[in-house]
């Protein structure tokens, strides 16, 4: 009897051993991360609990969650291109064409305690998301999940688009198109919107939650490809006719050389004539130097004959 109660207490340490190795765990902050340390035992609420846990700090023996926040840059990549974020941005300009224009956006979440803790409660924790400390998402191959793209599209994404919306449509179609001087005017305008403190982005976070903001503009393109291709051929046309106009000027001026030729060639010969007194004199020096050529004939006699 002795021996099965001292069994049976064996056995409960073993399972309350155990169980205290399931609760509690340790954690781990990379050097590019911050944890927001939130409780997550049996009898306590999933509340944050103290202070933010700095970058490359361990710890052990916990049944706290820690919710793991990036220090390093981060960006919203809407060019369309394999591995983008989305698809080019879409905005209309002033003479109403509707234009794709590709945007990066680069940022750094605010990670000082009270505005990560407050960020945590009002979007992380809400939507979901999550960082892992080591390793990777496998439904992204990142270290974020999918709810991270989420929140940054409905609080990067989607302001940046309606500030780019307002700033293109002070602008016509080909300036944005073409224009050397255009795109980074556009693009410094809206870094400088985006970076303000009462920017859209900060509007719909109520507050501002990103820092270190930049801003990559690329080559906008009409949705109605037709249009450049028709300033294409209307350039094509353009450069025909100048060259056409450069030909005929080309031609004009060998033409009017040709002709200055001539008439110096001509006055030449006349003042050269003139020097000999008369044509007739000229043609007879002409003769005289001329091989086979009598400039004085023999007089021909009707009835006599010069044959011995």
């Amino acid at each position: 009897m002795y021996k099965t109660v001292l069994t049976g207490i064996g056995v409960v340490v073993v399972l309350v051993v155990v169980a205290m190795l399931f609760a509690f765990r340790g954690f781990s902050v990379p050097s590019d991360m911050v944890a927001v340390r939130v409780g997550e035992g049996p009898f306590e609420a999933k509340k944050i609990k103290g202070d933010c846990v700095p970058s490359s700090t361990r710890g052990f023996l916990t049944n706290d969650d820690y919710r793991y926040f990036p220090t390093s840059e981060r960006e919203w990549d809407a060019t369309g291109q394999k591995g983008s974020d989305s698809g080019r941005f879409t905005s209309v300009t002033k003479d109403n064409v509707e234009m794709y224009i590709p945007v990066t956006v680069r940022f750094t979440l605010v990670t000082e305690c009270d505005t990560l803790k407050d960020f945590y409660t009002k979007y992380a924790r809400r939507f979901n998301v999550e960082f892992k400390n080591e390793g990777t998402f496998e439904e992204t191959n990142a270290n974020y999940n999918e709810q991270w793209l989420t929140v940054l599209r409905k609080l990067v994404a989607d302001p940046t688009d309606t500030t780019l919306d307002r700033i293109v449509q002070d602008y016509n179609w080909r300036a944005v198109w073409n224009d050397p001087t255009t795109k980074p005017e556009i693009e410094r305008k809206l870094t400088e919107a985006l970076q303000s403190e009462d920017s859209l982005m900060v509007q719909t976070a109520h507050e501002a939650y990103f820092d270190n903001i930049s801003v990559l503009v690329g080559k906008a393109q009409p949705v109605r490809k037709a249009l450049s291709e028709a300033v294409a051929q209307e350039q094509e046309k353009v450069a025909e006719a100048q060259s056409a106009e450069a030909q005929a000027a080309a031609d004009t001026a060998k033409a009017e050389a040709q002709i200055a030729v001539s008439r110096a060639e001509g006055a030449k010969r006349r003042a050269e004539i003139a020097g000999f007194g008369s044509v007739e004199a000229y043609n007879i020096n002409q003769c005289i130097n001329t091989p086979d050529c009598n400039p004085y004939p023999s007089p021909i006699i009707p009835g006599f004959s010069t044959a011995k």
